[in-house]
């Protein structure tokens, strides 16, 4: 049994929504792009983990960059879902080593997070929590522009290289938090879907369902027009449900049916990886931007509890819990009480219908 209840009307209805995204080089063989992105540039830093550095990737784009003539570094320390802790030891080290004239991100959303922060931080003035979303950090907004910063991802699901936000946890204080400023927003997106053909099965898995998630999250988010009207310095890019992430997150879902098994089963299947480094390249992080973040709704949406299944994804804050019969989601949407999202995962396979 649901239960619908209407949306607030407020006073003075939005009548304006944003979007903006970097700059996007999709293909196979796009990583061979990023010297040219950043000509002129003479000291790179390049910001990764451990895993992702094993691979080669990372040194794959040093070297490329040494032999146009930049002069690189790679830190290779980046955590795996970014603390204050981490963060402030990649700026410290960074600081140590600079300046710099541009920093690249391969990697997941951990590394372009910690790159983000690492830019912000070298050049501006001030601690981290200055930075950090109120009430847990001080909120301010950077004062000096920021150094290009190119984001190669190497996973398919997060959406950071397209977003202007950088996710944390704040140990001490045990809570999730972030930095929100359009600055951040990396320059560029080099999005190359052979960089993904090794992730293993779960990774594969694990991403793709974030990305569900994100599609998912913004198609039931609540429109931007139920939302009282704001000046043009206080809106958000996270603004609410609009025609446009409405086309992103249906193309997702889409897109989703056709590849996601295909790529979990099999890494080296060109088409499907390439559909989703699509996914990855545009429409997670375009939806993602419009949800309002209403994370925690799509397992309140899924049906009753006593009837959840096993599967049960956690990733980047999102949670969803898809009912073992495949019940419909259904939009939370007033406005349009109509919509509803069949998602169904039976003996191997996804179906999407929207």
């Amino acid at each position: 049994m649901s239960v619908t209840r209407p949306l607030p009307i407020p006073d003075r209805a939005e009548s304006v929504f944003t979007y903006a995204a970097p700059t996007l080089v999709y293909g196979s063989g796009a990583i061979n792009d990023v010297p040219h992105a950043l000509r002129g540039h003479d000291r790179v830093l390049i910001i990764t983990d451990a895993g992702v550095a094993a691979t080669g990737a990372p040194e794959r784009v040093a070297e490329s960059l040494r032999v146009a003539g930049h002069e690189v570094h790679v830190f290779a320390d980046s955590h795996v879902e970014p603390t204050d802790a981490s963060l402030q030891q990649a700026i410290n080290a960074a600081r140590d080593r600079g300046p710099w004239d541009a920093f690249v991100a391969v990697g997941g959303g951990s590394s372009i997070d910690t790159a983000k922060a690492v830019n912000l931080l070298t050049t501006n003035p001030g601690a981290l929590l200055d930075y950090v979303n109120a009430p847990i950090g001080g909120g301010q907004a950077p004062t000096q522009p920021l150094k290009p910063l190119v984001a190669v991802p190497t996973t398919t699901g997060t959406g950071s290289e397209s977003t202007t936000i950088c996710v944390l946890d704040v140990l001490d204080r045990h809570v999730k938090t972030g930095i929100s400023h359009a600055r951040l927003r990396p320059t560029l997106a080099v999005v190359d879907p052979d960089l993904t053909t090794s992730q293993p099965p779960m990774v594969t898995a694990s991403a793709g369902l974030d990305i569900l998630c994100h599609a998912l999250e913004s198609y039931t988010a609540r429109p931007y027009t139920s939302f009282e009207a704001k000046s043009a310095e206080q809106r958000v890019p996270y603004c609410g449900a609009n025609p446009v992430s409405d086309m992103w997150a249906q193309r997702a879902l889409s897109l989703m049916a056709e590849s996601f098994v295909a790529a979990v089963r099999n890494g080296d299947d060109a088409r499907a990886r390439a559909d989703m480094a699509r996914l990855e390249g545009r429409l997670s992080g375009t939806t993602r931007l419009r949800v309002g973040r209403a994370a925690g709704q799509l397992a309140a949406m899924a049906a009753r509890l006593d009837g959840l299944s096993p599967l049960a994804v956690l990733g980047r804050g999102y949670a969803i819990a898809l009912d073992q019969n495949g019940r419909a989601l259904r939009s939370a949407r007033e406005t349009e009480p109509g919509n509803a999202i069949g998602i169904r995962l039976h003996r191997g396979r996804i179906t999407a219908t929207v």
